[in-house]
């Protein structure tokens, strides 16, 4: 199985993460072209990866010379699932893992309940996750840190800062 986010995903990912390193206890206002600059992001498409997080209600616009995009709500309190869900849309199966299988998946067949169950922990582990946590660890990786509890077979030589994997 592959868990990989779209580009849009993963360009949302990296512009709320942008957002929440500007948080300042009242949340500054970022240009488009700072984030897109910082993250990798093209530039042509920045506005609409914003808007993705602002139609979410995760971040809001400001016109004007001291405007750009902020986030509505401290880092904190917003979940990684929130980030992702705004560009990806809802996270959850709706489709039988069996290519071709036995269920449309309003049946159900012998895969069904583990599958649910799988699903349903990766959105559970996403809603833990917040958004500043995220940003610590890009932190921490733009530091030389390492990166505590990295999961079980990851490869400590790939790490990247988000900011560094500009496709």
């Amino acid at each position: 199985m592959n868990l990989t986010l779209s580009s849009r995903g993963d360009y949302v990912v990296r512009a709320a993460v942008a957002l929440a390193t500007a948080w300042d206890g009242h949340g500054a206002y970022r240009k488009i072209r700072e984030v897109a600059d910082e993250m990798g992001l093209p530039a042509s498409y920045t506005p609409q990866v914003l808007g993705l997080l602002a139609r979410a209600g995760l971040a809001e616009a400001k016109a004007g010379r001291d405007g750009g995009y902020r986030l509505t709500r401290p880092p904190a309190r917003i979940s990684l699932l929130e980030v992702i869900e705004a560009a990806e849309g809802h996270l959850v199966s709706e489709r039988c893992p069996l290519q071709g299988g036995p269920c449309r998946w309003d049946d159900v067949c012998a895969l069904h309940p583990t599958w649910v169950a799988a699903s349903e922990a990766i959105r559970k582990t996403l809603a833990r996750t917040s958004l500043a946590h995220v940003a610590a660890v890009d932190r921490d990786l733009a530091a030389g840190r390492p990166v505590a509890s990295a999961p079980a077979g990851h490869r400590p030589a790939s790490r990247r800062r988000l900011r560094a994997s500009r496709r």
